[in-house]
């Protein structure tokens, strides 16, 4: 069952896959076997991962262990070191390093946003992309995290992978524009009819 998403990826020219199994099922396996395929590929020239820190050791982990993907993470704790490596000013850690796992919370802020918007690979993996999409109702916190993932987004040639066991929180404006990031059209369907509900899984 962990091949379905990856069957599905490889029909799409640019890969915009909403990964929504239940908590255990295996999304960090099926999004980086996604993620190793389209490198091995070329169709995808870097990878970037964007989770909680909490998080960031254990994709690092799996990325190395299960798909010789070897990613640098970017947390505040980080920062200073990767640098030291880079050439110049206007270079940038995302120019430097092919593959790397970033704290959402870091980067979503103003002072690292568009140097990362800028830089940013062509295939990009989001963890937990529920707490990343506003419904109306949301925090300033998540505003800034929505506004970094649309604008990634709207590259329509990046691939983009959004990783969640809780696609719908019970309010339909999050569910819409987390939908609405893979896809413009899809938020315009009408949820509760059969055919469009066909539609969205095709």
């Amino acid at each position: 069952y962990q091949l379905v998403p990856l069957l599905m990826a490889l029909r799409q020219e640019t890969v915009r896959l909403l990964i929504a199994d239940d908590v255990g099922i295996g999304k960090t396996i099926e999004a980086s076997l996604i993620a190793s395929e389209l490198l091995a590929q070329g169709t995808a020239t870097g990878l970037t991962v964007l989770c909680s820190p909490a998080l960031a050791e254990q994709w690092q982990e799996e990325l190395a262990s299960k798909f010789r993907i070897d990613a640098e993470l970017v947390l505040p704790s980080t920062v200073k070191r990767l640098q030291k490596n880079l050439i110049g000013d206007d270079q940038s850690i995302f120019d430097f390093y092919q593959h790397t796992v970033v704290s959402t919370d870091f980067i979503k802020s103003p002072r690292h946003r568009d140097d990362f918007l800028r830089a940013c690979p062509d295939l990009v993996i989001v963890d937990e992309a529920h707490t990343c999409v506003a419904d109306g109702s949301t925090s300033g916190g998540r505003t800034l995290r929505y506004d970094l993932v649309r604008r990634l987004a709207a590259d329509e040639k990046r691939h983009l992978l959004l990783v969640t066991a809780t696609p719908h929180s019970g309010k339909d404006e999050g569910f819409r524009n987390l939908i609405g990031l893979l896809d413009p059209d899809l938020p315009k369907l009408n949820l509760d009819d059969a055919k469009g509900d066909r539609k969205s899984v095709v």
